[in-house]
């Protein structure tokens, strides 16, 4: 369920994006980043997003598709931090009217070959208390290749500016997850509010 709240009064400007995104949660490290430019043109959003594509047209959703002109020309901000549990990636993207799709019934659980083996996903959409102007959240429990692990999926919008977050680990949990986004969304929201 798409999650609505009162609309930012205010356009979120681009420049304080690096500004915006996640210190290291606690036990990680930094793996990527923090990058900023044309959002297509990220290293975060190369080789990776353009394999899973191949994989399957469900494999991208309901994150941002960098193929798209008006995606991958948006000024954007990634960082990546890992540890031995798994990993936590976050981009956010100036995007005035664009916003990740919702996820096709066909594509809540699906088969796929990834590197020469036959992974399945099976996702389901939570519920985690609204943040900014629309969010979306997801759980996809990916198995295959003898590895079982979860990816949380987060997106949310404030103002223009829309907010990825993408949890991996052995198991994700809801509040776990609904946590990771408010620390997140609340570090946006402090650095755009000081940018007014």
């Amino acid at each position: 369920m798409t999650e609505e709240a009162a609309p930012s009064s205010t356009p979120v400007p681009a420049p304080g994006l690096g500004a915006a995104l996640l210190p290291a949660p606690a036990g990680m490290r930094v793996a990527y980043g923090p990058e900023s430019g044309p959002y297509g043109t990220l290293r975060a959003t190369g080789a990776g997003p353009a394999a899973t594509r191949r994989s399957s047209s469900c494999a991208t959703t309901p994150a941002l598709d960098a193929a798209a002109p008006e995606v991958r020309s948006a000024p954007a901000a990634v960082v990546a931090y890992s540890s031995d549990a798994g990993s936590v990636t976050q981009a956010l993207v100036e995007l005035p009217a664009a916003f990740p799709a919702e996820l096709p019934g066909r594509c809540a659980s699906y088969r796929a070959v990834v590197d020469g083996e036959r992974v399945t996903y099976t996702t389901r959409q939570i519920d985690l208390p609204p943040l900014g102007d629309r969010s979306r959240a997801y759980v996809t429990a990916v198995s295959g290749g003898g590895q079982r692990l979860e990816v949380g999926s987060v997106a949310v919008m404030r103002g223009r500016v829309v907010m990825s977050l993408l949890v991996v680990a052995r198991e994700v949990k809801d509040a776990g997850l609904a946590e990771q986004s408010r620390k997140a969304y609340e570090r946006l929201e402090r650095a755009t509010t000081t940018a007014r």
